[in-house]
C-alpha cells in the first residue's frame, strides 16, 4: 500500500465536531468515534502540500473560477467517473446544503413538496423546511439484504402537481447503495412524464467500490429531463468543513434560473484554498489515492462483516457499494425503542449515527469505515463484550 491509512489523525485542540461530541469516557478508553462521514486518517499529503504552498505565497484574497478550473472539473469527471460534461454546465456554490435552499427558492413556492426516499441524509431537509417547503417521504423497501425503490408509490407522489422536486442521493447516504442504470432510467422517465426536477446529491460519487458502475442521469436517458447534479471534493478528500460544491446543470434555462437565485442568495468569492485542493486532488495521483483509500475501506467493511458473522451474528452489515460508511441492522439485539439502543451503545462506548436520524425505524446504525483498521477492531471487541453481557442478562431475566 503506497499511502498511509493506518495512522490516526490528531484532533487534539482542533474543535472539530467529532472531537467535541465524543464522550469523555470514550476518549479515556482510547477509542475513536464512528460518527459522521469524514476520515479518521489524514487527507492525502499532496493536498496538504498544495494548501501549504498556496498559503506561503501570502495571498488569501478574492478569487474567481476561471477557464482552467472549469477544464479541470470537466477532465476529472471524464477521467474518474467516465462522465462527459461541458464547462458551461458547472456552477460553483457554497456547498450542497446551501444549494438545496437555492433550488427550493428558484423552482418552487412555499408549500410545494420535495420528495425524498428515507432513510436518507437528513440535513437536506433543513433548508427545505426553513424555506417553507414540505418534505414528502417515499420510504425505500428493505428486504433484509438490500434496499429498493418503491416505484409504485414514487410514481403516485410525482403525479401530484405540488411535488416539484425529487431529491435522490447517489451513492445513497446512509445505506451506501449505488443506484443501477435501470433505477435511474425509471426515475428519469417519471420525472419527464410529470415535469419534476431531479436534484441528485452525488457528493460521494467519486468513492465507489471496485466493479460498481456509478452513473448519472445524462448517461441513462436521451429525454430532456430536468436534472441538477451536486458534486464536491468534500467527501472525496475529507474537506467537508469548507463549504463548496460544483452544481452541474446541462439545461440552459434551468441553469440560468439557478445562477440567478444563487447570486440573489449571495455568491461572492471562490475559496482560494479550495483552488489549491482541486488542482492537486483532481489529478491522476488523486484518482489513484481515492481508489487505494476505497480498497482499504472495503477491507474494513470485510473486517466488520466477518467479525459480526463469527462473533455477533445478531448484527448484520448491509453490503456497501459506495461511500465509506456502513449501514448495520442491529434489530436482533432485541431492543424495542430508540432509548434502549442508545443506552446499549453508550455502555459499549461505541459512538455512531443512529438510523432514526435518517428516517429509519429504530435498530439501525451508520458507522464510518474511513478509519485505521486497528481502531475498528478495538471498538468491535468492546461492542461484542457489551452485546454478550446484554444477552446473558436477558437470558437470566427470562429464566426467572
Amino acid at each position: 500500500m503506497q499511502y498511509d491509512f493506518e495512522t490516526k489523525v490528531d484532533r487534539t485542540g482542533m474543535a472539530s465536531i467529532r472531537e467535541i461530541t465524543t464522550p469523555k469516557e470514550v476518549e479515556e478508553a482510547g477509542l475513536i468515534s464512528f460518527w459522521g462521514a469524514e476520515f479518521e486518517f489524514k487527507m492525502p499529503d499532496f493536498i496538504i502540500k498544495a494548501i501549504k504552498d498556496w498559503a506561503v505565497k501570502g495571498l488569501v484574497s478574492y478569487f474567481k473560477e476561471d477557464d482552467a478550473y472549469f477544464a479541470l472539473v470537466k477532465k476529472w469527471m471524464k477521467m474518474h467517473r467516465s462522465w462527459d460534461i461541458e464547462k458551461s454546465w458547472i456552477v460553483p456554490t457554497y456547498g450542497l446544503t446551501f444549494s438545496v435552499g437555492t433550488i427550493c427558492r428558484a423552482f418552487t413556492n412555499p408549500g410545494d413538496g420535495v420528495i425524498g426516499m428515507s432513510p436518507v441524509y437528513h440535513m437536506t431537509w433543513k433548508p427545505v423546511s426553513l424555506n417553507g417547503r414540505k418534505h414528502v417521504d417515499c420510504p425505500l423497501l428493505y428486504d433484509g439484504e438490500s434496499y429498493h425503490i418503491d416505484f409504485i408509490k414514487l410514481g403516485q407522489l410525482m403525479k401530484k402537481p405540488q411535488n416539484k422536486i425529487l431529491f435522490i442521493c447517489n451513492p445513497h447516504n446512509p445505506i451506501a447503495k449505488v443506484w443501477r442504470r435501470e433505477d435511474l432510467a425509471k426515475i428519469a422517465d417519471l420525472a419527464w412524464e410529470n415535469d419534476v426536477i431531479i436534484y441528485s446529491d452525488e457528493i460521494f460519487a467519486d468513492t465507489v467500490y471496485e466493479g460498481v458502475e456509478m452513473l448519472t442521469f445524462s448517461q441513462v436517458t436521451d429525454k430532456p429531463v430536468k436534472w441538477i447534479v451536486a458534486t464536491s471534493i468534500g467527501k472525496t478528500f475529507s474537506m467537508t468543513g469548507i463549504g463548496q460544491a460544483n452544481i452541474i446543470i446541462s439545461e440552459p434555462e434551468l441553469r440560468e434560473k439557478f445562477l440567478k437565485q444563487r447570486d440573489i442568495d449571495h455568491y461572492g468569492s471562490f475559496n482560494p484554498m479550495m483552488r489549491a485542493a482541486y488542482f492537486s486532488g483532481y489529478t491522476e495521483e488523486g484518482s489513484r489515492w481515492v481508489k487505494e483509500m476505497m480498497k482499504y475501506c472495503y477491507e474494513n467493511y470485510q473486517t466488520v462483516d466477518s467479525y459480526c458473522k463469527a462473533k455477533m451474528p445478531y448484527l448484520k452489515a448491509v453490503k456497501p457499494e459506495g461511500t465509506y460508511i456502513l449501514w448495520v441492522d442491529c434489530r436482533k439485539l432485541g431492543f424495542h425503542t430508540e432509548e434502549e439502543f442508545q443506552e446499549f451503545f453508550q455502555e459499549a462506548k461505541f459512538v455512531c449515527d443512529s438510523g432514526t436520524t435518517y428516517g429509519s425505524e429504530p435498530g439501525f446504525i451508520r458507522i464510518n469505515l474511513a478509519a485505521p483498521r486497528a481502531e475498528v477492531i478495538k471498538a468491535l471487541k468492546l461492542l461484542k463484550e457489551a452485546a454478550h453481557r446484554n444477552r446473558e442478562s436477558e437470558n437470566k431475566r427470562r429464566s426467572l
